[in-house]
């Protein structure tokens, strides 16, 4: 099942073209890693997807729904079956994990047990510390936890480990495949961490100059003869 379709996507910026008609698929149970140098359009492509960034041409499909002809009800059915965690991330001060995953559960009218939450994501030992003092890997944790809350059907990713040291970064990064394994969840996410892409991502989209200049199976591209995606990377964009 086809869960976006993006076709000939364009979007400025005053008289700065971002994106000059990208195309782009992502299906059920897919997990997609979306690259190229800052101030390449990644960001303003999620927010496209996550429907809070208006596109000036083109096609943009989400759950076979056509977005720019929906109505506002209609748009909040279509965010409500997405998640999204952002890079870097900022909840009530005030609030400790647990206030927060009870506030976040009933937000969503979630049927999800708390205790399981906690149970999966390892959180009981900050179960009672407030989220502002926790370190930005588990700042990550907390925030995957809160969308998964939703019960997503896509989640959407922006940088999710920027910042992060290695075992953390491998902590988020098992939760990630774990809720694709198990729900068929589609997983679309930016990030500056070529292994991230070689070792989990499925597919890759390399935005240049505006336009999805490469995308294709991780598999694929290695098989023209680079040695890692790094390499792919450096050899495509040039500063």
């Amino acid at each position: 099942m086809t869960i976006v379709t993006v076709s000939n996507l364009q979007k400025s910026y005053g008289t700065n073209e971002v994106l000059k008609g990208l195309d782009f698929q992502a299906r059920e149970g897919e997990v997609i890693g979306v690259i190229g140098k800052n101030g390449a359009g990644k960001s303003t492509f999620l927010e496209i997807l996550m429907t809070i960034r208006n596109y000036d041409k083109g096609n943009v499909t989400v759950f076979n729904e056509d977005i720019k002809s929906l109505s506002t009800n209609q748009l909040e059915h279509i965010r409500k079956q997405i998640s999204v965690v952002l890079q870097p991330t900022q909840f009530y001060k005030t609030l400790k994990v647990g206030e927060l995953l009870k506030l976040f559960k009933a937000y969503y009218k979630s049927p999800i047990d708390i205790e399981k939450i906690i149970n999966d994501f390892k959180l009981e030992p900050h179960r009672k510390k407030y989220f502002d003092k926790l370190s930005g890997g588990w700042k990550q944790i907390v925030s995957l936890a809160i969308a998964f809350l939703s019960q997503p059907k896509l989640l959407i990713l922006d940088e999710p480990t920027t910042g992060l040291d290695p075992h953390m970064r491998n902590i988020l990064w098992s939760y990630i495949t774990d809720y694709n394994k198990r729900t068929g969840g589609t997983v679309i996410l930016t990030t500056h961490n070529m292994d991230e892409i070689e070792l989990y991502c499925d597919k890759v989209m390399l935005i240049n100059n505006g336009v999805n200049e490469v995308f294709d199976s991780t598999e694929s591209i290695l098989a023209l003869g680079y040695k890692s995606i790094n390499e792919f990377y450096l050899t495509k964009v040039t500063i």
